[in-house]
């Protein structure tokens, strides 16, 4: 059985699209280029659609906050955490089932329910994909006063 699209998607939205910059468009993407000279305009490009197009490194590589993500207290943890979970079951539903990968039976099951969880906690803990920004902003964690041993309150 095939489909038979009703029309060629890609030339409606070009049709659609204003003609001068259709135009631009194409003649941009007709010009052999420097890879550099479109790694530029790429960056131009999704600065004035307000994105980035880099990855936050440390200097070890590491994945660090993103700059535009509203810091999450630490009393948001709890929503974090959860947002890990949620992603974890994306990732693991993601993963190839391929025994050659993970091993067979129970133990390659362990191994890829723990690789999808760290690449879970991972994501949510840079940025995610906003369950917990949108958890802490409709209920925000306050921060409960402990009693310690003497009977005071004391902020913990």
């Amino acid at each position: 059985m095939s489909i038979t699209p009703p029309s060629d998607i890609v030339m409606d939205v070009a049709r659609a699209a204003d003609p001068a910059r259709y135009q631009e468009a194409a003649s941009k993407l007709s010009q052999p280029g420097d890879p550099a000279a479109f790694a530029s305009a790429a960056d131009e490009a999704a600065r004035e659609a307000g994105l980035s197009t880099h990855l936050p490194l440390d200097a070890h590589g590491t994945l660090t906050g993103l700059k535009n993500d509203t810091a999450l207290k630490g009393s948001a943890d709890p929503y974090r955490k959860f947002e890990g979970q949620v992603i974890q079951q994306f990732v693991e539903a993601m993963l190839p089932k391929a025994e050659t990968v993970f091993g067979k039976g129970n133990a390659g099951g362990i191994w890829k329910s723990m690789l999808a969880e760290q690449l879970g906690q991972q994501i949510a803990k840079t940025g995610g994909i906003g369950i917990a920004r949108m958890l802490d902003k409709s209920h925000p964690i306050t921060p409960t006063p402990s009693t310690s041993a003497t009977g005071v309150a004391s902020k913990v």
